[in-house]
């Protein structure tokens, strides 16, 4: 029985399978009472799946108020097979390997040394050994790839910023190094992908994760779905245009080169006519530098604008940040959310995403995870 053949569920599999993904643990007539399927039926189903590999039965649980036999507990099987994320940035590339129940294997961040999707390809090639099974039962399942840019409907990159295309289908290559289902989106969506499927956000419908780095993105769930828009072009906020008159002369700027992380510490670097690294950043303002505090009060407030903003066309019940700059003084959250009062009486909970340093590549393990069982809102066990 091969991968591409095990991973064909049924209806009544993917919903059973749905169900042990998002509880973790879970019994027979649990999954019964769930589902509305009788208790013989569901047997039969989850005897298919422990004969594919799927599900692990695994300890007891609480016998009922009126004693009996404790039931028996089922799990995925983390050794069922794993899937490999990817997130291409500006100067590195994020590897992280999961197991089918999302569990980290391992991770591991790989520099570039320049901005060419072959030398990308290579670097990949070198690092990931398809061959390998790491104790599982089925090995590389899938992967899924992060990029900084637009991915369209068809999965083809159309505009990545911070590298070279050089007219490469990553998708294709991909397949070349492993054969195996392939993904590619954007790492906002990723974001949030994430955040909608995991930790304990079950009942907000509308979310957007803002993603702050060295350009700005927003990933949107509208309805618990994923909206990309056309081709893919949702949520390129860090696009939007603004004009000034500089000199008697009107002048266009995207919304990215003022209040990006990037465009902040850039900023930053000109007054302070140094380098300056995001440590460093975070030193001084501890230390109450007041170029520092002037820029970072700034940004926040810009950052406020841009919140509120989203808020008035999108209205989601929570917006996630993702941006190293904040997760290290988090004391500008608290700052941009005191400013958002003052433009809206509207409540919106912002807050850091969950995880800032792995959001997008948890997100990509639950996407390709989705991608290969046809099943949408899973929960992994990272």
């Amino acid at each position: 029985m091969d991968e591409l053949n095990v991973l064909k569920l049924d209806e009544n599999q993917k919903r059973v399978i749905q169900q042990i993904f998002k509880n973790k643990l879970i019994s027979r007539i649990q999954i019964s009472k769930n589902l509305g399927i009788n208790k013989a039926t569901i047997s039969n189903i989850l005897n298919k799946l422990k004969d594919k590999g799927f599900v692990n039965e695994v300890g007891q649980g609480k016998s009922t108020k009126s004693g009996g036999r404790k039931p028996i507990l089922l799990e995925i099987n983390p050794h069922f097979g794993y899937v490999i994320s990817m997130d291409i940035a500006y100067h590195y590339i994020e590897l992280m390997y999961n197991y089918f129940d999302g569990k980290i294997l391992k991770h591991e961040s790989i520099p570039l040394t320049n901005n060419k999707m072959s030398s990308i390809l290579e670097v990949l090639a070198n690092h990931i050994d398809s061959e390998e099974k790491y104790q599982t039962h089925y090995g590389l399942l899938g992967m899924s790839i992060s990029i900084h840019g637009i991915v369209n409907d068809n999965q083809e990159i159309t505009h990545l910023p911070f590298h070279d295309i050089e007219n490469i289908s990553i998708t294709e290559k991909l397949k070349t190094i492993a054969d195996v289902p392939v993904i590619v989106e954007n790492e906002a969506n990723l974001s949030a992908i994430y955040e909608r499927d995991y930790g304990s956000h079950k009942n907000i419908n509308n979310l957007i994760t803002l993603s702050i780095h060295k350009g700005i993105g927003a990933g949107l769930i509208i309805d618990k779905k994923l909206y990309r828009g056309t081709n893919g072009e949702a949520g390129e906020i860090g696009k939007t245009l603004v004009s000034t008159y500089e000199n008697g002369e009107k002048l266009y700027y995207k919304i990215e080169d003022l209040c990006s992380q990037e465009a902040l510490i850039q900023t930053i670097n000109s007054r302070m006519q140094s380098e300056v690294s995001i440590d460093k950043i975070k030193d001084l303002y501890y230390d109450h530098n007041p170029i520092i505090t002037e820029e970072i009060k700034q940004f926040s407030t810009r950052i406020a604008i841009l919140i509120h903003n989203l808020n008035t066309q999108i209205s989601p019940e929570a917006i996630y940040i993702n941006c190293p700059l904040i997760n290290e003084i988090p004391e500008i959250l608290e700052d941009i959310k005191n400013e958002f009062i003052i433009y809206t009486s509207k409540k919106v909970h912002i807050k850091l995403t969950s995880n800032v340093q792995y959001a997008t590549l948890l997100g990509a393990a639950l996407a390709i995870t989705q991608k290969l069982l046809d099943i949408e809102h899973i929960k992994l066990n990272f």
